[in-house]
């Protein structure tokens, strides 16, 4: 008996490098939704990149009365192996500290993610700015739709976030982008 071919043993590799990479999608779509939902306060950036298409790039920062001290453990943490504190402040989630472990986030908030706080804490009247860092900051979608969120990601009110990012806390601590809403109007991830 003859071993198989070549075109046989390259698409039996092409099979199973396909059902890997449906397998990695399902497994993160099946993350993202049975994870708990939070809204966090962004800003936005640049819409286009030239090699990777069209996205809105956004940073997660909210803003405070000059003066406010920055979250409790702000410094303590790098992103990729620190917990950032997390707590529902009316229509949106913010931060309440960071912490190195886990359960030390805990006793800081409600909810918790894998990620780091930034703080630029500045005398009145200006305001003070704490940035999330949590591993995701972009949104592909089509030019047309990057430039208009991008420009209501832009667009100043009175000082506060005019877009808020969707975001899925999964079991494992990840945050991943479930969608943006900006001007009214939500964005959605949906991959099937």
């Amino acid at each position: 008996m003859r071993p198989p071919g070549v075109p046989v043993r390259i698409l039996a590799a092409a099979s199973v490098l396909m059902l890997g990479l449906v397998g990695l999608v399902v497994r993160e779509g099946m993350a993202r939704a049975n994870g708990q939902e939070v809204v966090l306060p962004i800003t936005g950036y640049d819409p286009r990149e030239l090699l990777t298409g069209h996205y809105v790039q956004f940073q997660f920062r909210s803003e405070y009365p000059g003066g406010a001290p920055c979250p409790p453990g702000h410094d303590a943490a790098t992103p990729g192996d620190g917990w950032v504190a997390l707590t529902r402040r009316g229509d949106h989630h913010e931060a309440t500290g960071a912490a190195a472990s886990q359960a030390a986030a805990l006793k800081l908030g409600e909810v918790v993610v894998r990620g780091a706080i930034e703080c630029q804490a500045r005398p009145a009247p200006e305001a003070t700015w704490v940035v999330l860092h949590l591993g995701v900051d972009r949104l592909h979608v089509d030019q047309t739709q990057a430039e208009a969120i991008q420009e209501l990601l832009r667009t100043p009110a009175g000082g506060a976030a005019r877009g808020y990012a969707i975001v899925s806390v999964g079991a494992d601590g990840r945050a991943r982008l479930k969608g943006l809403a900006a001007g009214g109007r939500r964005v959605d991830l949906l991959w099937f």
